[in-house]
């Protein structure tokens, strides 16, 4: 089983990205989780250094236990867990992932931050591939996402760089073709740089799939109110704490 991950933030278009991947065949990709995968990364990451630094198998030495420590088996458990509990493919799927929007500054404090948390992701999952989905950051600051947010247009305009970055810096560290970047203003104006997108992963095919899933209206909201493909139906957290409502 393949896995791919949808990097992106707050109204770039994402859930209509969801929604086409999803028309896929055998392709089974979740919404946004709060980032749930990255209190693993702190848990795997502690126990490494435990096991690295300690090696500790006396009782009465204040690092008992230290020697046994597995780091890869614990990988291995909290791969299986993610699968089994947030993921849960189908029968069928040949490709499991998720899509997250929390990757903005506020998320991470820096661009290293950022992209060691997607490093690892590709260690959680083995071959992982990334789909990096950016946005004029004029437009979707323009978006009720971001109400009474003097910063938005700064913070999007990093965040849009980091993506770009992250793109280059993945590819780098895992080969090429593990990441790929698209434009929100490309694939909206015609939805075959989507699909070569895909094709560019290695992902199922069925193009008149996802023309229609782009085609379509999304419902959107907690009022369920119509929206474009153009606007993230997710329910997140905006920088003022309320949830995201609306299209931009």
């Amino acid at each position: 089983m393949a896995y791919l991950t949808v990097v992106t933030y707050g109204r770039t278009g994402s859930t209509a990205i969801q929604a086409a991947l999803n028309a896929l065949p055998g392709v089974v990709i979740r919404g946004e989780n709060y980032s749930a995968m990255r209190g693993l990364r702190e848990y795997l990451q502690a126990v490494a250094e435990t096991a690295d630094r300690h090696h500790a198998g006396r009782p009465d030495h204040p690092w008992y236990g230290s020697a046994r420590l597995d780091p890869p088996a614990v990988l291995n458990d909290l791969r299986r867990h993610v699968v089994e509990f947030i993921l849960r493919p189908s029968r069928g799927t040949r490709v499991i992932g998720f899509k997250e929007v929390r990757y903005e500054p506020g998320h991470f404090a820096t661009y290293e931050l950022m992209l060691d948390y997607l490093i690892f992701l590709g260690q959680l999952f083995p071959g992982l591939n990334y789909l990096m989905n950016v946005r004029d950051p004029a437009e979707a600051a323009r978006s009720g996402w971001w109400p009474g947010n003097d910063q938005a247009l700064e913070v999007l305009g990093t965040t849009r760089e980091w993506m770009a970055s992250a793109v280059d810096d993945l590819n780098a560290f895992y080969g090429p073709g593990r990441a790929c970047l698209v434009e929100y203003e490309t694939w909206a104006a015609d939805s075959q740089a989507l699909i070569d997108a895909f094709d560019g992963l290695g992902l199922p095919k069925d193009d008149t799939a996802v023309h229609a899933a782009l085609a379509g209206r999304l419902t959107h909201g907690p009022h369920g109110a119509p929206a474009e493909p153009s606007s993230d139906s997710s329910s997140v957290k905006s920088p003022n704490g309320r949830d995201s409502e609306g299209a931009p």
